[in-house]
């Protein structure tokens, strides 16, 4: 079954919780399942809700990312402490985006650890593999060097030993 399930939307419902889920099956028909959150903490880690959920929704779950269905977890437990949905989804949009600029290097484990699963996650699909459109073996790619900037720290000028 799981071949057959094409995910096309992931939503929320926050009176009970639950994750909606818009895919397509095997006949090419658009379905809808709703997958009750159980033992939602609203201070805990999401990460014991996600490995139940996926379990029990195995075959519709598969070919959902993991950072979007985290994502939408955290939504439902920002509701719970009392946020609106727009706030949620605004506080979370920060919380799981990348921004070129900012140090990673001053982050916590645990912030490091969201930013590295939205990088991995980005790459994973933006990743071409063997058989899909535009694939190439073995791509070289000449890099203009005519604004090659000295660092002045790896010199050969310079003997390291002298």
């Amino acid at each position: 079954m799981e071949s057959q399930v094409v995910p096309l939307k992931l939503g929320v419902r926050t009176q009970p919780p639950a994750l909606t889920l818009i895919y397509q099956g095997g006949a090419g028909k658009e379905r809808q399942r709703v997958m009750p959150i159980r033992f939602l903490n609203k201070f805990g880690s999401v990460d014991t809700v996600l490995k139940e959920l996926k379990q029990r929704h195995k075959d519709h779950l598969e070919k959902v990312p993991n950072v979007r269905l985290e994502k939408m977890v955290r939504i439902l437990q920002e509701v719970q402490k009392g946020r609106t949905v727009e706030e949620a989804v605004a506080n979370l949009t920060k919380e799981y985006s990348v921004d070129p600029n900012q140090d990673l290097n001053k982050l916590d484990d645990e912030q490091l650890a969201k930013k590295k699963k939205v990088m991995n996650s980005s790459f994973e699909k933006n990743q071409l593999k063997p058989g899909d459109p535009g694939y190439e073996y073995d791509r070289q790619v000449e890099f203009d060097t005519s604004d090659k900037v000295e660092a002045g720290w790896d010199s050969p000028d310079e003997d390291f030993w002298s």
